[in-house]
């Protein structure tokens, strides 16, 4: 939960920070955190001779991140403390909550809404089955459930991918500043380039990881970024990829985001059923 806002805020960055870094855009990032709380609105669509199938599945899901800072203060005054909630969404009914709340993870699964997604693949049997088991019922996996099964990996391994992340991500600002944008007239930016710059940005990079690899000579398609403003409040963005689907034609992807900041705040659910050790091989072998 935790890398899901890191990883909100380092996307929104990376769109906002754009173009010269202006004065308007720099105040939508700040915007992000401004509140004790935040809501994000993804969607996604894709379009193509290959992809076409895909498109009714994804036009039935959505994904909300909600975040709030127990304290009351700004989101940005207390980075890696906040509550955070994921609920996947499936025809307008929460499918799955995921909530993180003082450390404690709470998890929710409606198997009725699985019905909203076309071509779903679960029989009648399988539907009931899995509805006794988990269905309409909150549980609750305890900080210290979930620290012993956390694996612990090597300090300077974990260190030197962080520093990777980072380079990459600074790699893509320098490449995102230096292209070419649109000033949209009802607030906020458009920006088009080519998907064989972003492999030529990142490639230093990964070179010095991989010495042995070879930098990709044909790389085509594009990605478009669009962000929306109110002033110098974010109000929403977009990012889209287009290339050859390898047969005929293009396909494109497009992810878009709405944000808001509605005062919700992110509590743990009331009855949950606290889920220890034993409890949860149970499940496990049930689900077997």
């Amino acid at each position: 939960m935790r890398k899901l806002w890191l990883v909100g805020l380092v996307a929104a960055s990376l769109g906002l920070s754009a173009c010269g870094a202006t004065a308007t855009l720099n105040g939508a990032v700040a915007s992000l955190g401004s509140s004790p709380d935040l809501q994000v609105h993804l969607t996604g669509a894709v379009s193509g001779d290959v992809s076409t199938a895909a498109q009714p599945v994804l036009s039935a899901l959505s994904i909300d991140l909600n975040y709030s800072n127990p304290t009351g203060a700004p989101l940005a005054q207390s980075p890696g403390s906040a509550n955070a909630e994921v609920v996947v969404n499936a025809g307008g009914a929460a499918l799955i909550d995921i909530r993180e709340v003082g450390g404690d993870v709470y998890a929710m699964l409606d198997v009725s809404a699985l019905a909203n997604i076309p071509s779903a693949t679960l029989s009648s049997a399988e539907t009931a089955a899995l509805e006794l088991l988990v269905g309409g019922r909150w549980f609750e996996f305890p900080a210290s459930l979930i620290s012993s099964y956390a694996p612990t990996g090597d300090a300077a391994t974990m260190s030197k991918e962080r520093q990777l992340s980072t380079q990459i991500l600074d790699d893509l600002v320098a490449l995102i500043d230096g292209t070419s944008y649109t000033t949209l007239s009802d607030g906020g930016y458009s920006q088009t380039g080519s998907l064989a710059s972003v492999v030529k940005a990142v490639w230093p990079t990964i070179a010095s990881v991989d010495p042995q690899g070879t930098m990709p000579s044909d790389v085509p398609g594009s990605y478009t970024v669009t962000v929306t403003t109110s002033g110098t409040t974010a109000t929403g963005g977009s990012v889209s990829i287009t290339a050859p689907n390898g047969t005929s034609g293009t396909e494109r992807a497009t992810l878009t985001a709405t944000v808001a900041h509605a005062n919700e705040a992110v509590i743990a659910p009331t009855g949950a059923i606290v889920v220890t050790r034993t409890l949860l091989q149970g499940l496990l072998a049930q689900a077997t």
